[in-house]
C-alpha cells in the first residue's frame, strides 16, 4: 500500500558505505514495490559540493550495481526524480539555515524524516543544529529522527546523549535503530511463539531446560581494529542485537501488536533479567580472543593481536549466562554468546527441552532451533521408536522447515526500518528504557573486565567454542548447540 501522505526523507551521510550498499538500493526497492508516496522527496546530505547532475550519475551507478538485471527504467526515472543532493559544508556556520531555506521551497513536504548515518559523536550536534534551524518543530507537521547504533557506549554516555537530544525531541520522534529488528526471521519469532499451540503451552520453565542465543561469524575484525579494540564483542553485539533477540524469544504476549504494547513487554522483560553476580563472576561470564588459524573459505588467517599490532585484553568471543526473574522463566539459564573468527556464520536461538527417560532408561532430549541467518528456518528434534522387535530402541528424527518459499518477497532489514520511519511505526526501534536496561546489564561486566586479573582465554581462528567456556553451564549435561543447515 502506498503511503497516505507525502514526506521528505533527509539522509545525512549520503556518501557513506551504508547509504551506498543499503539505503539507496533499499529506497529504490520500496519505490519499485509502490510503497513510496508519489510526492515523496529524498534529500541526500553530504559534506562536499557536488552538482545535481553528478549526484544523479552517482545514484544511477549505485542502483544499477544492485538491480542491473531487473532494472525497471520507468521506476528508475521516477526514483531519480525524487532525489536531490544538498551540500552541508562543515565549515559553513549557516549550513543548517540554508538547508531549512531549501526545504521551505515548493515541492518539499514539511513532514520530515532525518536519517543520521553519521559518526556517533555527531548525533547530538546535528540534532542541536536541526533544532536551531527550526526543523524539528511539530506544530503543523511531523518530524522524526533516526539515530544509528550505537546509542552511547555505556549507561552514562547513553543518558548524556538522551539528555541532549530530548531537549529538542519527544520520545515519539526518536527512532533508535537496531537493524536486527528489521530482519524477517526476528519479526517472525513473536508470530511463531504466540500463534502455534504446539509451542506456546510448553514455552516456560516447566518444559524448557535452557535457552541459547548465538551469533557467530567466520569474519575477523578486518579494518575495524581501532573501533573494535575500543568496543569488543560484548558491547558491539550483545548489548543490542543479542539482548533484543532474547526479549523476542522470552517476553510475554503483548496486549496487542501495536508499537507501544510490544515495546512495553520488551522493557518489562529486560528489567526482569538479573544482573551477573560479581562475587560469582567466573561462573557467569567468559571471554576470549582468536589467535591465528584456518578459515575454510580464506585459508590461513592472522590472530587478533597480530591484526591490531599491540597487546589488548579486548574480547572477540563473549559468553554470558543470565536468569530472568519471573514466573515463566525462573531458574531457566539463558546463555548468550557472540564471536568473531569461529567455525560458522550463523545467528540462531536454541531451545533445549527438559530431558526425559525412555523405556530402556536412556535420557533423550528435544531441541527447537529458530535460525535467523544465514537461512531463516525452524528445526525441531524429537525421539521416535526404531522399527523392529526391540520395543525400547529409539532414535532422534529432525523436522526442518524453511521459512521462505520460492516467489516470497525478499525485504532487507533497512528497507523495513526506513518504511517504518516514514510511516511512524516505532515497534522495531529501541525505546530509551530498553537502551538503559541493556546497558545496565552490560556495564558491570565491562567494568569487571577492566581488572587485569580476569583471564582472557584464546581460541584458534576457525575452531568451535573454547573448551573452557563451558564453565558457565549450570550442569555437565549442557553443551553449546551448533546451528543447522537447511537446503
Amino acid at each position: 500500500m502506498t503511503q497516505k501522505e507525502a514526506s521528505t526523507l533527509l539522509l545525512f551521510g549520503a556518501k557513506g558505505n551504508l547509504a551506498r550498499v543499503k539505503l539507496f538500493p533499499g529506497l529504490f526497492k520500496l519505490d519499485l514495490a509502490g510503497k513510496l508516496h508519489p510526492d515523496m522527496k529524498i534529500v541526500s546530505i553530504g559534506r562536499q559540493e557536488e552538482s545535481h547532475e553528478e549526484w544523479i550519475i552517482n545514484l544511477k551507478s549505485i542502483i544499477r550495481a544492485k538491480y542491473d538485471k531487473d532494472l525497471n527504467q520507468t521506476v528508475l526515472d521516477r526514483f531519480l526524480n525524487r532525489n536531490i543532493y544538498h551540500a552541508n559544508l562543515p565549515d559553513d556556520p549557516d549550513a543548517f539555515t540554508k538547508l531549512s531555506d531549501r526545504l521551505s521551497q515548493e515541492g518539499f513536504s514539511q513532514n520530515l524524516a532525518f536519517f543520521l548515518s553519521v559518526r556517533p559523536s555527531d548525533f547530538a550536534l546535528i540534532v542541536d543544529q536541526l533544532a536551531e534551524a527550526n526543523l524539528l518543530n511539530e506544530s503543523s507537521h511531523w518530524k522524526r529522527v533516526l539515530i544509528e547504533k550505537p546509542f552511547g557506549v555505556n549507561t552514562e554516555t547513553a543518558q548524556a546523549l538522551q539528555d541532549s537530544i530530548s531537549k529538542h525531541l519527544k520520545e515519539s520522534q526518536i527512532y533508535r535503530i537496531d537493524h536486527y529488528l528489521g530482519k524477517f526471521a526476528l519479526q517472525n519469532i513473536l508470530f511463531t511463539r504466540f500463534y502455534n499451540t504446539l509451542l506456546e503451552p510448553i514455552w516456560n520453565n516447566q518444559y524448557i531446560d535452557h535457552i541459547q542465543v548465538t551469533n557467530h561469524e567466520t569474519l575477523g575484525v578486518g579494518d575495524r581494529t581501532t573501533f573494535y579494540d575500543a568496543t569488543g564483542a560484548l558491547r558491539d553485539m550483545m548489548q543490542s542485537h543479542i539482548l533484543q533477540t532474547l526479549t523476542l524469544a522470552t517476553m510475554e504476549k503483548p496486549k496487542s501488536f501495536s508499537p507501544n504494547d510490544v515495546r512495553e513487554e520488551k522493557i518489562k522483560l529486560l528489567n526482569q533479567i538479573k544482573p551477573v553476580p560479581i562475587d560469582d563472576f567466573e561462573k557467569y561470564v567468559f571471554r576470549a580472543q582468536y589467535t591465528s588459524g584456518t578459515i575454510s573459505n580464506e585459508g590461513e588467517v592472522k590472530g587478533y593481536l597480530e591484526e591490531l599490532g599491540q597487546e589488548s585484553n579486548v574480547e572477540t568471543y563473549a559468553a554470558v549466562k543470565f536468569f530472568i526473574d519471573n514466573n515463566r522463566w525462573r531458574d531457566v539459564p539463558i546463555y548468550l554468546r557472540t564471536a568473531k573468527r569461529l567455525h560458522e556464520n550463523a545467528t540462531y536461538i536454541s531451545v533445549k527441552l527438559k530431558p526425559i527417560k525412555t523405556p530402556n532408561g536412556e535420557i533423550n532430549d528435544n531441541w527447537i532451533i529458530i535460525s535467523i541467518q544465514p537461512k531463516e528456518s525452524i528445526h525441531i528434534e524429537i525421539n521416535t521408536k526404531v522399527p523392529g522387535l526391540d520395543d525400547a530402541k529409539s532414535r532422534k528424527i529432525q523436522l526442518d522447515g524453511g521459512l521462505r518459499f520460492e516467489g516470497d518477497e525478499t525485504i532487507d532489514s533497512y528497507e523495513t526500518l526506513m518504511l517504518d520511519l516514514i510511516e511512524g511505526n516505532q515497534s522495531r526501534f529501541l525505546h530509551i528504557d530498553e537502551v538503559n536496561a541493556q546497558w545496565k546489564l552490560i556495564d558491570p561486566i565491562v567494568e569487571k573486565w577492566q581488572d587485569s586479573s580476569v583471564p582472557v582465554h584464546s581460541y584458534p581462528a576457525g575452531s568451535k567454542d573454547p573448551i573452557d567456556s563451558k564453565i558457565i553451564f549450570e550442569n555437565s549435561d549442557q553443551f553449546w548447540r551448533s546451528s543447522i543447515n537447511i537446503e
